[in-house]
């Protein structure tokens, strides 16, 4: 009797007790999988960080008329979100841009910070945007010793080929895929690309030629080598008959301290561009670039030397180089010859520098300039500008992420209409210019 009894107080017990046990095991197993899902790298390498970027910019030049002042003054917010890859092959990526307007003159545009939402140059079209201008799906695989990457969607391109580009409050992002592959020193990529979304605009964009024809799309690739001592890039690209491009880049290091670099672009006109009418094209059937630099890095200071040639004949005008390979698109340049103006007329000879001294391990003050020279109608034309800059980064932890940057010149240039000097009596006329920009950057990590 003890024992039954004994045995009807187990059974007792033992019945709620498998009850609850049967309850939780399943809670117990839910947990478990969603900690095995969370310990992916999906989830587990992936970030956001969230940044804050104010930008000043601007320009008073008397170029085409008497005088025009450019300004445009924005804050920005931008929330970038990259995922880890799952199963190590997929992921995605997703960046929020958003911008306010602070303020702004008329010609505002012309600066790349705030949206132009009318028509014109009025400074009442000012206007600040909101975009996810990035969103795209990554792949990768890795085959013995290749590396395999692609990706498809609205992204950013720097460099790719003879695509890049651009930033202001947001960077310039383009619709379509990229891919490269990797084997020890060489990569080899690809783009194409359908359509763009501008530095300053939420509105996607067609490429277009100087005369609004739409373009159907941009195609680029490159081949880059990179070696201890010598590194190597071939770019080629075709704006869909419009433009096609080939750029070679080299840089050298023979020491630590001293990097030289060459560039060579060329672009060469086809049907869509060649169609145009004369005022509408640039040049007329084939444009060169051709530019060196030196640098030279020292422990506080550095300074780099550039010097640059431009070939892009145009009849009875003084061509130019076009830096991108349609409206609504930016292209690859790394020649000193682009800086406040754009030193790439034709027959133009080009030296610029850049100088800077670390006054502490926080903050650097430098000074860039540029002068070029052209011939015209027996006139020596001249451009150039200076500018004073400083950087500053804070060492301080609550800091460490706050980036400070401020420039300030004068410069000269000559009345023009297009890219050609407006003679009166047989000499051009000089103009002045005057530019700045503020540009107030934090960023920290969220996750």
């Amino acid at each position: 009797m003890k024992y039954n009894a004994i045995t009807v107080a187990l059974m007792m017990l033992a019945i709620p007790a498998s009850g609850w046990s049967a309850d939780v095991k399943p809670d117990i197993e839910q947990r478990d999988m969603i900690d095995t899902i969370l310990a992916d790298p999906f989830f587990s390498q992936s970030h956001m960080e969230l940044s804050f970027k104010n930008y000043w910019k601007y320009l008073k030049e008397e170029n085409a008329n008497p005088k025009e002042v450019h300004n445009a003054w924005g804050q920005g917010v931008s929330v970038d979100y990259k995922s880890g890859y799952f199963a190590d092959i997929i992921g995605f990526d997703a960046t929020y841009y958003g911008a306010v307007k602070l303020g702004a003159s008329d010609y505002f545009n012309s600066r790349g910070v705030l949206y132009n939402n009318g028509s014109g140059n009025s400074k009442s079209n000012a206007d600040g945007f909101s975009k996810f201008g990035q969103r795209n799906v990554k792949l990768k695989y890795q085959l013995a010793d290749f590396n395999f990457d692609a990706r498809w969607g609205w992204q950013t391109m720097k460099n790719m080929g003879v695509i890049s580009n651009s930033t202001r409050l947001s960077p310039t992002t383009y619709l379509g895929w990229t891919g490269s592959v990797n084997y020890d020193a060489l990569t080899l990529r690809g783009a194409y690309v359908e359509s763009s979304m501008e530095r300053n605009s939420p509105d996607k964009m067609r490429f277009q030629t100087n005369e609004g024809k739409y373009i159907n799309h941009i195609a680029s690739g490159d081949a880059l080598w990179k070696g201890d001592m010598l590194n190597l890039q071939y770019g080629y690209g075709e704006s869909d008959n419009y433009l096609r491009r080939h750029i070679l880049f080299a840089n050298l290091k023979p020491v630590k301290q001293l990097n030289i670099g060459t560039q060579i672009y060329g672009t060469h006109a086809l049907d869509e561009y060649k169609s145009m009418a004369a005022g509408k094209r640039d040049f007329d059937n084939n444009a060169w670039h051709f530019a060196v630099d030196v640098k030279w890095q020292a422990d506080n200071w550095s300074t780099k030397w550039g010097l640059g040639y431009t070939d892009a004949e145009k009849a009875n005008a003084v061509g130019f180089y076009p830096r991108h390979m349609s409206k609504n698109s930016r292209g690859t340049f790394a020649s000193m010859a682009y800086a406040g103006d754009d030193y790439m007329r034709d027959g133009e000879l080009m030296l610029a520098t850049m100088t800077d001294y670390n006054l502490t391990p926080e903050l650097t003050v430098g000074l860039a300039g540029n002068i070029g020279q052209l011939n015209y109608k027996g006139n020596h034309v001249r451009t150039g500008e200076i500018n004073a800059y400083s950087r500053w980064v804070p060492s301080h932890p609550k800091l460490k992420n706050l980036t400070l940057w401020a420039m300030f010149g004068p410069g000269w240039s000559y009345k023009m209409n297009g890219k050609t000097p407006v003679l009166t009596d047989g000499r051009y006329t000089r103009t002045h210019t005057l530019s700045s920009e503020v540009i107030i950057e934090y960023k920290f990590k969220m996750f």
